[in-house]
């Protein structure tokens, strides 16, 4: 991981990028065609770390996800509201969990993995997380305007009419 955050040396440039994107390293067959012996041996021992690294993060990212699963749902039930929850069907719930959780990954994954911490994947995957947020935040308000009230639609009210007793010297004696 700090391979990718450390300005690149004064090597050649095959072998930074080779440290910096993986996936973009030349395959062994093409470096011994070129006749690149030595930067094959480069990209070999400078690859160990970055996969190393590669899979710790793979790690992290996963615990990070299920960690997001957990805090989006309280998030979610705390500011919507656990009633507003408990109408709409599970599918609804798990879509907008899952999509936002993603969102929040990747967003992690483009500040660590570039070079600059605001970069055009972290605003793109920021602005995704924000439109999730917004669906998530429509469909909570459409189940609180369509939630059954308790009390039943009827006219069955009783009205009293109350009057005050009338004065001592109006009620009859007998």
């Amino acid at each position: 991981m700090s391979e990718r955050v450390q300005e690149p040396t004064a090597e050649p440039a095959s072998e930074s990028t080779a440290e910096l994107l993986p996936e973009l390293r030349v395959s062994a067959a093409e470096e011994i065609a070129a006749g690149n012996a030595s930067s094959l041996e480069g990209a070999r021992q400078s690859s160990a770390p970055v996969e190393q690294s590669i899979s710790w993060l793979r790690m992290a990212y996963s615990i990070e996800y299920l960690l997001a699963v957990l805090a989006i749902f309280t998030f979610w039930s705390e500011v919507g509201g656990q009633g507003h929850l408990d109408m709409m069907p599970w599918y609804t719930k798990m879509i907008s969990v899952l999509a936002s959780a993603w969102c929040c990954i990747r967003l992690t994954a483009g500040l660590v993995e570039e070079r600059t911490a605001w970069n055009r994947r972290t605003v793109a995957w920021l602005a995704g997380l924000i439109l999730v947020t917004f669906i998530m935040a429509a469909i909570t308000y459409y189940y609180h305007l369509h939630e059954e009230t308790d009390q039943p639609d009827s006219d069955e009210n009783t009205a009293s009419v109350m009057s005050p007793n009338p004065p001592r010297c109006m009620r009859s004696s007998a």
